[in-house]
């Protein structure tokens, strides 16, 4: 039987510590990875029990909001008429703060998962204060009006008007 010389004996402490050391090295590499992410999943989920919480100390004026929105939303009955009215809704509050409106477009019901919608494209004319009043009095939470786009430009004809492309919902219970 061979005995290792001191040189060897040395060599293989040497091998053995390094081969220690890598895999050490590689091991608390990995742990450190592992924590990371049990810690950012642990973020994540107190953050969601965090608004879940919230949600259900709110209960009762989520319920509160639903019934108001039964009690309150209308009912479309007649969808060929309803895009006329609206028109004539607009046209009135138009009318009271002297906006100009042009090219009236009825658009057809649209029906989606919390409601119903009837729309009209239109292009209003007026100041720039008379069209925010405008904008302000059709989307009143009791008319269940929404602007869904705008599109606002200085009056090439005169620059204290201003001209507006609306498309303008009214939406009804679904």
């Amino acid at each position: 039987m061979n005995r290792l010389t001191i040189r060897e004996r040395r060599l293989i402490y040497a091998l053995a510590a390094v081969l220690f050391l890598l895999v050490n090295w590689a091991l608390v590499g990995w742990i450190t990875r592992q924590y990371m992410q049990i810690q950012a999943n642990l973020t994540a989920k107190r953050t969601e029990l965090r608004s879940l919480q919230t949600i259900v100390k709110d209960e009762t004026a989520y319920a509160a909001r639903e019934a108001w929105l039964a009690a309150a939303q209308p009912k479309l009955a007649n969808p060929e008429q309803a895009g006329v009215q609206l028109l004539d809704q607009i046209k009135n509050s138009a009318k009271d703060l002297q906006i100009r409106l042009e090219n009236p477009e009825l658009g057809t019901v649209e029906n989606g998962q919390a409601s119903r919608s009837v729309s009209v494209q239109l292009t209003a004319k007026s100041s720039w204060s008379g069209l925010v009043k405008f904008l302000h009095s059709l989307q009143t939470p009791e008319n269940f009006i929404v602007i869904d786009s705008a599109t606002l430009q200085v009056d090439t004809a005169n620059s204290k008007q201003m001209t507006c492309q609306l498309k303008i919902s009214k939406w009804y219970a679904p």
